[in-house]
């Protein structure tokens, strides 16, 4: 898999992850008002439990949300072989409501529909998660069903909302090129746009 990019939005970058942010990741993943909103941070959350989020595994784009030059949160998508990815996300807590999941989600979900060349995206929420559920909402994404999914922080299986969001819809909403346009190079231009280069 190609290394990850850096991506610049108005008030964040996206970089991949590195080794050096282990103890900062702690504090904030480790927090329980966090970890207890994902399926696989748990709590408590120890120093050598991050190598699995700080080193990318196979068919995983993650990304590291700094917020002025600060580890804040992260955000990626799992790559499955049908060409559909899952996208995730999750911010310290200090962070909470001030509209940068959404702003980090939607530079992902533009890369993943370009760079990653997917057919679709799909996520999917706690249903006590009302501020994910509006985040999926604001970036295009429908929700599409119910199911039920283990927490390891909460150790109990929880009423999730699943979502999807089709290429289609995504290149509609977004002005993503269509795939002719990719293939003369249209992407690259996309991806410099939203990177500020």
């Amino acid at each position: 898999m190609a290394q990850t990019p850096v991506l610049n939005t108005a008030r964040l970058t996206l970089r991949p992850f590195r080794l050096g942010d282990a103890s900062r990741f702690v504090t904030l993943a480790g927090n329980l008002a966090v970890a207890r909103m994902t399926s696989d941070i748990p709590h408590p959350l120890h120093i050598w439990q991050c190598r699995r989020w700080l080193r990318q595994a196979r068919g995983e784009v993650r990304f590291a949300i700094e917020h002025e030059s600060e580890l804040i949160g992260g955000v990626g998508y799992f790559c499955q072989r049908t060409r559909v990815g899952e996208l995730g996300f999750w911010l310290g807590q200090d962070y909470w409501g001030q509209g940068l999941a959404t702003e980090a989600s939607r530079a992902v979900v533009i890369y993943a529909f370009t760079a990653g060349n997917l057919e679709a995206l799909t996520s999917a929420n706690f249903i006590d998660n009302t501020a994910s559920a509006g985040i999926l909402g604001k970036l295009g994404f429908t929700a599409n069903g119910r199911m039920r999914t283990h927490s390891i922080a909460r150790g109990e299986d929880v009423d999730c909302t699943t979502w999807r969001l089709e290429r289609e819809a995504a290149r509609i909403l977004y002005g993503l090129p269509v795939p002719a346009d990719a293939a003369a190079g249209g992407w690259t231009k996309l991806l410099a746009r939203i990177s500020g280069r």
